[in-house]
C-alpha cells in the first residue's frame, strides 16, 4: 500500500503538478497602538498551526503558545537597546470527560484568566492570536525616543537528533519605528 502511494505522488510531480508548499506559520498581522501612557499590541498567528500542533491538542497534551513582546530604543547603526519585556502565555488541554478544552491565559507568569471552551477552532484561536494587550506602560525616560516594538510566538516543541529539545517559533516581527510624545491632552 505504501508503494502505491509512494508512486502516485511521484507520478503526479512527474507529470508536471508542482510540489505542495509548506507554509511555516508566521506572525502575519501585528499592530501597535497608544491610548495614554499605554502601549498595546496584537498579533496574530497564521496560517493554522502545524499538524503535530493540532494533534497534541487533540490528544489531551498541553498545549502551550508563548509570545513575546519587547519594547526597544531604535538605533540606526547599532543594536538596538532593550528597554522592557513581557511575556504572554496561553496553554490549552483537552478534556475528554467534558469534551472541551481548558485554556490558562498568563501575563509574566501570573494567571489572567482560566476559561473552558467548547470546539477546537476556539481553543486555536486562544493560543495562536495575541489579543490587544496593553504591554508597556511608557514612562517619561522615553519621551521623544526613537521606539521600535518585537514580537514572535513560540507554538511548538520538538527534539532534534533524538535527544536535544528545541523550541519552534516564527522569527521577530517587528513595529515601525515610532517616538512617543508624552500624553497629549
Amino acid at each position: 500500500m505504501a508503494v502505491l502511494v509512494g508512486v502516485a505522488v511521484t507520478a503526479g510531480s512527474a507529470a508536471g503538478a508542482p510540489p505542495a508548499e509548506v507554509v511555516e506559520p508566521g506572525v502575519r498581522s501585528f499592530a501597535i497602538g497608544l491610548r495614554g501612557r499605554q502601549l498595546t499590541a496584537e498579533a496574530h498567528l497564521d496560517p493554522s498551526p502545524l499538524p503535530e500542533v493540532r494533534q497534541r491538542l487533540s490528544s489531551g497534551l498541553p498545549t502551550t503558545s508563548t509570545w513575546e513582546i519587547r519594547l526597544y530604543a531604535a538605533r540606526d547603526f547599532w543594536f538596538d537597546g532593550l528597554k522592557d519585556e513581557r511575556k504572554y502565555e496561553v496553554t490549552a488541554t483537552y478534556r475528554p470527560l467534558n469534551s472541551d478544552w481548558l485554556v490558562e491565559k498568563r501575563l509574566d507568569g501570573k494567571l489572567l484568566e482560566t476559561r473552558n471552551l467548547p470546539n477546537l477552532s476556539e481553543t486555536e484561536d486562544a493560543l495562536f492570536h495575541l489579543p490587544p494587550l496593553a504591554a508597556f506602560t511608557m514612562g517619561d525616560h522615553l519621551l521623544g525616543k526613537r521606539l521600535v516594538v518585537k514580537v514572535r510566538c513560540t507554538y511548538a516543541s520538538g527534539i532534534v537528533l533524538g535527544v536535544i529539545p528545541v523550541a519552534i517559533d516564527t522569527g521577530w516581527t517587528r513595529s515601525k519605528v515610532f517616538a512617543w510624545m508624552g500624553d497629549r491632552p
